[in-house]
């Protein structure tokens, strides 16, 4: 199997994770996989075996390019686009698959040529409903940004969606989903239960983000009344990105420099709060790490959270999150223990090596 993934360029967010991840493990499982990308995109910032093809303007391949990373600049966007339709034309027929993972990435992969098996190798793994994201922006740019995301979802790929909410979704029509994975031998349960240590305040734990929809504002709301109440309360905020002037003396901001030292962030919460407002039920990795971490999560319901291994609000109820906090407290160590343990039995699915095992059998199935 012969799999070429063209990208934008690389990023650290989440969906240049799944990407690394699945190519480095479909090659442990045979397969043989290349990213394509511009020439001036920055080196992968997660570790990826794979190769790595990269294309000038005219589409031929090239060199990497020391100028900066070109989705850093709208202005270089007809110019990736185009060298990217221009190289899998080329390209493309030499593949079994040609994986677009993004919406304006299906463009150039629904006009090239067909990979050599056929048009069920032109494959679209939807990893969120982009048209959210670009209608919180603002300009023109933005408006066409939304607009193409939306019609990419018509185009004539076969769609893979990352969470069973997509299936059905707006203008997604799919037939199968395959999750995002985790890596089960660094994201570890922590060795003692949340809040067992008596005396120790307990450590409430966001990932900071200034996307609205991420629900950051939300939760440090939670914490300030929770605080108020409750002087055994500290948070730990990863990345920052906090709104300007928010702080507070029992709040302080860690910043991971890798996955092992996220993976040792959520081991020292005892309670993440991943309260986001769009979307709910889609896949989110704060909430997957920390419930692989033997952290009580509180989240507005993503996957896989469900009320019966997470503590469920509705969105944009600070008092709700503060509540829940406060009934993780105060629940019997026995009842936690079991919830907790319920958490990792949810996250079994969603190795690596599950994830991409049953991902790569879906595109020989059918490519």
């Amino acid at each position: 199997m012969r799999i070429l993934i063209p990208v934008i360029g690389f990023g650290r967010a989440g969906g240049y994770r799944v990407l690394s991840e699945l190519a480095n493990h479909w090659m442990t499982l045979g397969a043989t996989v290349d990213f394509l990308v511009d020439a001036r995109s920055d080196a992968p910032y997660f570790p990826t075996r794979a190769g790595i093809r990269r294309f000038g303007r005219d589409g031929l391949e090239t060199a990497a390019d020391a100028r900066p990373a070109p989705f850093a600049a709208h202005g270089n966007a007809a110019s990736i686009y185009l060298g990217m339709w221009r190289a899998l034309r080329r390209l493309a027929p030499r593949y079994d698959v040609v994986l677009a993972n993004h919406s304006l990435t299906a463009w150039p992969v629904a006009l090239a040529p067909s990979p050599a098996r056929g048009r069920r190798g032109r494959v679209y793994y939807i990893q969120a409903y982009e048209p959210d994201y670009f209608a919180g922006e603002r300009g023109w740019r933005a408006r066409v940004l939304q607009l193409l995301s939306g019609a990419s979802y018509r185009l004539p790929l076969r769609r893979v969606v990352n969470a069973p909410i997509y299936l059905d979704y707006r203008g997604i029509r799919a037939t199968d989903w395959i999750p995002p994975g985790m890596d089960d031998a660094l994201f570890t349960r922590r060795p003692t239960l949340p809040g067992s240590a008596r005396g120790e305040p307990w450590t409430i734990g966001i990932i900071g983000r200034r996307e609205p929809a991420k629900g950051t504002a939300d939760a440090l709301a939670a914490f300030e009344r929770l605080a108020a109440r409750r002087p055994d309360a500290r948070l730990r905020v990863a990345y920052g990105n906090l709104p300007e002037g928010w702080s507070h003396p029992r709040a302080e901001v860690v910043v991971p420099a890798n996955d092992r030292e996220l993976a040792a962030y959520y081991r020292s919460l005892d309670i993440m709060l991943a309260p986001g407002t769009l979307q709910l039920g889609a896949a989110h990795y704060p909430v997957l790490e920390a419930m692989a971490s033997g952290v009580a999560v509180v989240t507005t319901g993503y996957l896989p959270a469900a009320p019966d291994n997470a503590w469920l609000v509705p969105v944009h109820a600070p008092d709700a999150i503060a509540a829940a906090i406060e009934d993780i407290m105060h629940t019997p160590p026995d009842v936690l223990a079991a919830r907790l343990d319920r958490a990792a039995a949810a996250v079994e699915g969603f190795t690596w090596r599950a994830v991409a095992g049953r991902f790569l059998e879906l595109l020989r199935q059918d490519a």
